[in-house]
């Protein structure tokens, strides 16, 4: 089985714990730094004077919950900064080649995840919980 988890951070252990050798995890993140072992599609994100600004006005507007309610709806939410990233990314079609499970491994890879899902028409689950019932 072929599980690709989308995740906009990396995490700081093996979320889905042991697994047995049929099953292959690969990563898709903005960032490196999963395993050293672990085949990991690495997404460029756009570090102009426009994106740095787009990251501040994230950050002022996660402060207060009302604010963070605008941000999600905005086009700076960094969930939907993510999907922009790796649509424009010629390498995602075929790192997504035989994968039988997508598994958004945190909430701004929510959006992304189901984009993903959605045109690939592939099965797709939130967080590492419910991934771990999917594989087998």
């Amino acid at each position: 089985m072929n599980v690709v988890v989308v995740t906009t951070r990396a995490p700081t252990s093996q979320p889905l714990g042991d697994l047995s050798d049929t099953v292959r995890v690969r990563w898709m993140m903005p960032t490196g730094g999963v395993h050293s072992s672990a085949e990991v599609l690495v997404i460029a994100q756009p570090h102009g004077p426009v994106a740095r600004a787009a990251d501040r006005i994230s950050r002022m507007l996660s402060r207060n919950a009302a604010a963070r309610m605008l941000l999600r709806m905005s086009p700076l939410d960094p969930g939907a900064r993510f999907w922009r990233a790796v649509r424009g990314d010629a390498r995602v079609r075929e790192f997504l080649c035989g994968v039988d499970l997508l598994v958004a491994g945190d909430r701004d890879a929510n959006f992304t995840c189901w984009q993903l899902a959605r045109r690939a028409d592939l099965r797709a689950v939130s967080g590492y919980a419910a991934a771990k019932q999917e594989v087998p």
